[in-house]
């Protein structure tokens, strides 16, 4: 498939992207802004440390290579969410990732249907899910 810049592709879309030189595979994530829209990428294959998860800024001119064949699985897990773990709410399946260094805040959610990214969520009211990533 050919390429599209990242304003073209949708959020929520699985891509391909030259993070640091390597071929990775991604996750297309979007923050609204009062007047305009930021484009995040959240590396997921290769990934060196789960719980170094975060957002990676995107210029809206990058190349990105939309990705087919990829799925993510969850299972129910125990204990306290940490970044890279994956929360299931009424609202959906949000992975818990360290936000952009331009951000105030330390945490952020991505919501792995949509690509929205949300700074908090509801206390209390989550399960914790494991996830693995797979080829379809």
């Amino acid at each position: 498939m050919d390429t599209l810049p990242a304003w073209q592709v949708p959020a929520g879309r699985f891509v391909f992207a030259e993070l640091d030189g390597v071929r990775t595979l991604c996750l297309k994530a979007e923050r609204q802004g009062k007047d305009h829209v930021n484009h995040f990428l959240v590396a997921l294959e290769p990934l060196a440390q789960r719980d170094a998860m975060g957002l990676t800024y995107l210029d809206p001119e990058q190349a990105l290579f939309p990705a087919d064949g990829f799925s993510l699985s969850f299972s129910p897990a125990h204990g306290e969410a940490q970044v890279g773990d994956v929360l299931e709410t009424e609202a959906g399946l949000w992975l818990k990732l360290l936000d952009a260094a331009s951000s105030q805040r330390l945490y952020c959610f991505v919501n792995l249907a949509e690509g929205r990214i949300k700074p908090r969520l509801e206390r209390h009211r989550h399960q914790k899910m494991e996830w693995k990533l797979q080829r379809i």
